[in-house]
């Protein structure tokens, strides 16, 4: 990777520097199933739930790299290092009787925040959501969650809709 300054460590010690490669965005693949999980697990623990993280590398592999996947992974590298990762799968609107793309997860690896990694993300699902002709694109932010400042600008609204969730021993 050409950054101004040198790329500290492998990406352990990324510098602030902004890079002089351009940013490649993929669709992962099975051989990317350990990367997202590791960006995934970091997601967890940046909000503070990683005691909560349960998702194994054989459930990655089994429900995003499987015969019939749940949902599709995207990374965002330089140089082939993955610094942002966005996943998201398909739901849909009966009332409207078209599809529906819920972005699950989107993160950028801190050092790499500021490189408008996010709003590449956020382009390339926004793409992708025409593609498989979705009528909107929603997410779930946390309400202590600096982001939502970030989804505002891009255009996104808060919706007035409550989310209830039923989990656990609720659904047994």
């Amino acid at each position: 990777m050409n950054f101004t300054k040198t790329f500290a460590d492998q990406h352990n010690g990324l510098k602030k520097n902004v890079p002089q490669s351009i940013p490649v965005i993929r669709q992962a693949e099975k051989k990317d199933a350990e990367t997202v999980l590791e960006l995934t697990r970091s997601l967890a623990e940046y909000h503070g739930d990683d005691a909560d993280f349960r998702a194994t590398l054989k459930d990655v592999l089994r429900d995003g790299f499987g015969e019939k996947p749940l949902y599709e992974s995207w990374l965002a590298e330089i140089d082939g290092v993955p610094l942002a990762l966005a996943t998201f799968f398909i739901t849909y609107s009966t009332f409207k009787g078209k599809a529906c793309l819920h972005l699950d997860n989107l993160y950028v690896k801190k050092d790499a925040r500021g490189w408008k990694l996010g709003e590449k993300m956020i382009a390339q699902v926004k793409l992708r959501a025409n593609e498989l002709n979705c009528y909107r694109l929603e997410l779930e932010v946390h309400q202590h969650n600096p982001a939502r400042a970030f989804y505002e600008r891009l255009g996104f609204s808060e919706s007035p809709d409550r989310v209830y969730i039923l989990a656990g021993e609720n659904l047994s």
